[in-house]
């Protein structure tokens, strides 16, 4: 994903019309049925078991954070939304692996959601992706550099 924002936002600089990305994980960690209609060229989620998952998938593009006048999704941020901690825990993970190759920037915000209709207990990790392609290249020196050494 951040190599897509980043190949997004390049692309940016060679069109008339400027457009926003912003990126948005949603971990769901129960199995799910999904099929692709060829006819409506469309991915369907089965079976009534899966219908949490439809609710939420509709509604968190436009979450606000709790307590404040803001929306979760951001041009130049990841969002990722989770309802566990282990969830937490693992893309925590995930972020600083990739804050360590230079993809994300530092900063990690770790949010609660308000309440969306019919969908509580819902938090979120959101961290900025660093376009600085130089940046990136430099760390990564650094990192197999210092790797080497150990």
């Amino acid at each position: 994903m951040c190599e897509m924002e980043r190949y997004f936002y390049q692309k940016q600089k060679d069109i008339s019309v400027k457009l926003n990305a912003a990126s948005l994980i949603l971990v769901f960690n129960q199995t799910l049925s999904i099929r692709y209609r060829m006819d409506e060229k469309q991915f369907d989620v089965d079976g009534a078991y899966n219908a949490s998952y439809e609710v939420i998938k509709k509604r968190i593009d436009k979450a606000f954070i709790k307590n404040k006048n803001e929306r979760l999704t951001q041009a130049g941020k990841i969002a990722i939304v989770y309802t566990q901690k282990q969830d937490k825990r693992e893309y925590m993970k995930y972020i600083e692996y990739l804050q360590n190759k230079g993809l994300l920037e530092e900063e990690v915000e770790s949010l609660e959601l308000e309440e969306l209709q019919g969908v509580t207990g819902l938090f979120a990790l959101r961290v900025k992706v660093d376009y600085d392609q130089k940046k990136s290249t430099n760390q990564k020196q650094l990192v197999h550099k210092k790797s080497k050494g150990d």
